[in-house]
């Protein structure tokens, strides 16, 4: 019973002694409901990214997917096969035109390769080379390696809210933690607030400049999951510059073999 009564004299006090710090100084108050406010949105937002990633990714992925490269001048598309397993292995094969068939990626956490047939080359992607554009499109090499990084390498804070085709969304500011390894400055995420779903990237670089928008649409049901099916990467510094990926096929946490993820697998015909 005495150590009941000490414990409860002892909070009482406490409370007094916090009520009466914060009647002199309102300010304190204030200072302290806003950091822990502060924590919150950075926890949940961090949380709500972890989730959108969840959601794109599974454990493993595989499925098809059609790239098509707009500019003013010309259009070219590429028909892909792509395998996934998360995080950080990915591998991708160009299936036609007949003339591209063959053309290979395979990324390995931040390492990658190409594999060009027509010189039957394997060529590593240095990283002085990453914001190179990927195959011609406007995906860089960086974007494929950035799939794994998201979460780990940025910190998340909420920044209000909006709606993207209707759908209201978080917006979230990511930034790079200290000398993590990526190339943008800041990235902004529009991401649904019913379910994490991904509708809208901005891409900055260090300077706060826009370089890009990546938009998310056709939303709907695969393999058990919501998916959007059509993703829309537009240059903001070089108009009428485009590259549309739809996706088909899609199957999650399927095993796939751990030949697939090797360099030998680049050269095979398929």
């Amino acid at each position: 019973m005495k150590i009941k009564a000490v414990t409860v004299f002892r909070l009482r006090f406490q409370q007094r002694d916090f009520a009466s710090v914060c009647r002199f100084s309102p300010l304190l108050l204030i200072v302290l409901l806003t950091a822990r406010v502060a924590t919150a949105q950075s926890v949940n937002a961090s949380e709500i990214v972890r989730r959108t990633e969840q959601g794109l990714r599974g454990r493993t992925e595989q499925g098809a997917v059609s790239m098509t490269v707009r500019t003013p001048d010309w259009q070219r598309t590429l028909d892909m096969n792509y395998w996934a397993e998360n995080p950080g292995k990915t591998f991708i094969r160009v299936t036609a035109p007949a003339k591209e068939a063959g053309t290979a990626t395979l990324r390995l956490t931040s390492n990658m390769w190409n594999y060009l047939p027509s010189v039957e080359r394997v060529i590593k992607i240095p990283p002085s080379l990453m914001l190179q554009s990927w195959l011609g499109s406007d995906f860089t090499n960086d974007d494929l390696v950035r799939e794994s990084s998201l979460v780990k390498d940025y910190d998340h804070k909420f920044d209000g809210e909006t709606a993207i085709g209707g759908d209201p969304c978080y917006r979230i500011v990511a930034t790079p933690k200290p000398n993590a390894p990526v190339v943008w400055g800041r990235l902004i995420l529009f991401v649904r607030k019913q379910d994490a779903i991904p509708r809208r990237e901005e891409y900055y670089d260090d300077r706060g400049t826009l370089q890009k928008v990546l938009s998310f649409e056709d939303i709907r049901m695969t393999d058990g999951r919501l998916y959007p099916m059509r993703w829309t990467m537009t240059s903001v510094t070089k108009p009428g510059h485009e590259t549309v990926l739809i996706y088909s096929k899609l199957k999650f946490d399927r095993p796939i073999s751990a030949s697939v993820f090797t360099q030998e697998n680049l050269q095979q015909s398929f």
